[in-house]
């Protein structure tokens, strides 16, 4: 049998893998950015915006590996 979940059960609730794997990504690279502000790293980071979509696709491809295939 196939050990990879298609769908997430939250009670009698089916959640697509995704809906998780993008919220934490969201909030890991949210996260990031506010590190790398408080430690005034970001000003070397030539455009902030793809930065942030970059740390997200990151943690989107290190949960894919490690927790959750989508």
């Amino acid at each position: 049998m196939n050990e990879v979940p298609h769908e997430l059960a939250l009670g009698d609730v089916y959640l697509s893998p995704l809906l998780p794997v993008f919220t934490f990504a969201l909030l890991g690279a949210w996260a990031t950015t506010l590190i790398l502000n408080k430690l005034r790293l970001s000003r070397y980071i030539m455009l902030p915006s793809t930065t942030f979509l970059a740390f997200m696709l990151l943690y989107i491809l290190l949960m894919n590996t490690f927790w959750i295939r989508i």
